[in-house]
Parts: structure tokens; sequence; C-alpha cells
């Protein structure tokens, strides 16, 4: 965090090179070069070796190929080798990876992650199962690249589900009909595209009853830390609605978003800490907010979302510089709402820059209680 424009900085003196430590060793096996005309003559090479081998044993070796391949260690081949026992011929998985280093344009390691997860995809019809999939995915508005990024996020096993496209139809107009918009969500919750629909439907439901929930809000929610409240089940939704009530925000009101998001997103001994600090610090009680910084109970009500915010790394440290700036006397206003809610730019603009003559040590104050924060 920079309170200060850049200071000049000067060059420093060459250092030694040391080298690199050693990396922990990864569930898959590297590329053995990176050179495509050197690792073209050694995947032939191999290729003939292990065909020559298998050619001695006489028998397919699903082990050997999940290695030679699919580029998975020895040790994990071993384990997911006994999900493959019908595959006899190198014919199939060949035709599997050859579509989705192709179709879906996924990379080698990315296959290999793919074929770890989802072992039984070197089992699938290309022609019956996968094609067809990309098809209607594509004429969904997927492109390849974000088919690959579907893999990539929820496996293989969600790519081939018979159900990918009616839960694909379930949330793309939450969403506005955004694909772009889908994929970023499966970053925060894979769990969308394997969730039980009717479940989600109910829980849906009960969201936008109880809290006013838009579908805008539904796909806002998708798109953020509260995703996985909409795959949640209905007993695990009813008992975040009675955290949020604790608040004392009515339901069916639209502040009472605010409130869902805040039971969710907080365990009950972080709430009540926060709870505590809004009592002690800024003067809320459980009949009414004292007038310490502006709040009355009727603005409580209608701005919630301070329970969302980080109490050590946001609300602390932002009022340690409001109490330095009050004592000074160089702010006299007492809404804490706005102070909380505007972003991190906008606050060092405002209440931090335009005093550090008159308190030089203003920005050590609030640096001091973020990296306070920071360190724990």
């Amino acid at each position: 965090m920079l309170l200060l424009p850049r200071q000049p900085v000067l060059s420093a003196p060459a250092l030694p090179s040391f080298p690199s430590p050693s990396l922990p060793p990864s569930r898959f096996r590297p590329l053995p070069c990176t050179d495509s005309r050197t690792c073209a003559s050694t995947t032939a090479s191999a290729d003939a070796t292990s065909a020559s081998s298998a050619a001695s044993a006489g028998a397919f070796s699903v082990e050997d190929y999940l290695v030679t391949r699919c580029n998975l260690y020895p040790n994990v081949a071993a384990r997911v080798a006994t999900e493959l026992y019908a595959i006899k011929s190198p014919s199939k998985p060949d035709a599997v990876l050859a579509f989705l280093a192709s179709a879906l344009e996924l990379s080698t390691p990315l296959i290999a992650i793919a074929v770890a997860r989802d072992p039984t995809i070197l089992t699938c019809s290309v022609s019956r199962t996968l094609a067809p999939r990309a098809d209607e995915l594509r004429a969904l508005g997927f492109t390849t690249f974000q088919m690959g990024l579907l893999v990539a996020r929820c496996g293989a096993a969600a790519f081939r589900s018979r159900e990918l496209i009616s839960r694909v139809r379930f949330w793309l107009p939450y969403l506005r009909g955004r694909v772009d918009k889908l994929v970023g969500a499966l970053k925060v919750n894979p769990g969308l595209l394997s969730a039980d629909l009717r479940t989600a439907r109910s829980t849906i439901a009960l969201l936008q009853e109880e809290g006013t929930l838009t579908d805008d809000d539904v796909g806002w929610f998708a798109l953020s830390y509260c995703s996985k409240l909409l795959t949640a089940s209905p007993d695990e939704v009813d008992a975040i609605l009675a955290r949020a009530d604790e608040f004392g925000v009515p339901r069916r009101t639209r502040a009472f978003k605010d409130a869902i998001i805040a039971a969710f997103s907080a365990k009950p001994e972080r709430l009540a800490w926060k709870a505590a600090f809004f009592r002690d610090e800024l003067g809320w009680t459980e009949a009414q907010v004292k007038t310490a910084v502006g709040m009355d109970a009727e603005r409580v009500a209608n701005f919630p979302a301070l329970l969302r915010y980080d109490l050590q790394g946001r609300l602390v440290p932002r009022f340690q510089v409001m109490r330095v700036l009050q004592a000074r006397r160089l702010w006299r206003g007492r809404d804490f709402n706005n102070i909380a809610a505007i972003t991190e730019e906008d606050f060092v603009a405002k209440f931090i820059r335009p005093f550090l003559v008159e308190v030089p040590n203003l920005a050590k104050v609030y640096e001091a209680a973020v990296v306070k924060k920071e360190a724990q």
C-alpha cells in the first residue's frame, strides 16, 4: 500500500546467482524436453520401445499407457488404472486424448489433470459423447477456450455428464445469458455444474422470497464468495436466514440481502466480535445506536453491509484514523457508513494525504493497523 509518491529507486548492485530451490514433486509427469524436434524423436523412440515391450508381453498395459501417453506419475497411474479395466487397446483412449488436445485445446498438463481426476474419460466415445457435447456448448455460445476452462475447472466428468447442458441453461439466465460470466463463476464454485438442480431451485426460491433477491442478485451471488450458498441445502439456508435475523433487519426487505451475506460469510464468533466493535467503539447497543458516529438505529437497519467488511483489515484501521482526526479537530463528520464503504484509494486520498502536514504520522497509524492484520 503506497500512501505517498514513490521516491527514486537507486540501482542495486548485481547479486550472485544461486541455484533455484527444488520444487515439491508434482502428481503428474513433466514432459522430458521442450525442443519440438528432440521431443518428437524422443517420443517416437519411447512409443516404439513401449510398443515393442507390449508386443513381446502380448498384452496392453493401462498403467504404461497412463505414464507414457497421459504423463501421469507411476504411483498415480497405478491408482487410477483400476478404473480402466475395460480398456484392452489404445485406440479409444488415443481418440479421447486427440479430442482433448485438438477440439478443446487443452495443454498436456491440463490433459494429465483431467485424466487423473476422471480416468474414465478415456473410455468415452468421441463420436457419441464428447463431440456432441462440444457442439451443444458451442451452440450456447461457448468458445473452444471456454470449453477448455470448463474442463479445467469442473473436471472431465462434468463435461461428459448428460446433465451438463441443462445445468448450463439453468444458470445462464441469472447471468444475463453471459457465457463468460458463467465461466468466471465456475472459478469461484465449480460445483455449479454438478449441483442438483432441484435443490438449487428450492434454495434460490427461498432466498428470493425471504431476502427479496432479484435474478441479478442471484447472478451476483454466483460470481461472489457467496456462490456456495446457491447450492446449499434448504436446511443450511434456513440456518443462515436465522442467523441473519439476529442483525435485527426485517426479512423481505432489500437490506436483508446484506444481512444474509454477512451471516453466510462470517462465523458466529466473528460476527459477535464485529457486533462488540459496533457497540463499544461506534456506540451500537441492543436498543439503539448511539450518536458517537452519527448512526441511528434506522440507518443501521438500512446499512447491514457494515457487517460484511473485514473488521481488522478495514474497519478498525479506518476508525483509528477517524479518531486521530477527530482528536485534532480536523474532521467533524459523524457518519462512519460512508467511510467504511469507499474504496481503499478514495479513503487514502480523502482522509490521509490531505492531513499529512498537520499529522505527519497519520499514514503510519493507518499502515501499522493494516500491517498488524496482515501479520496475523
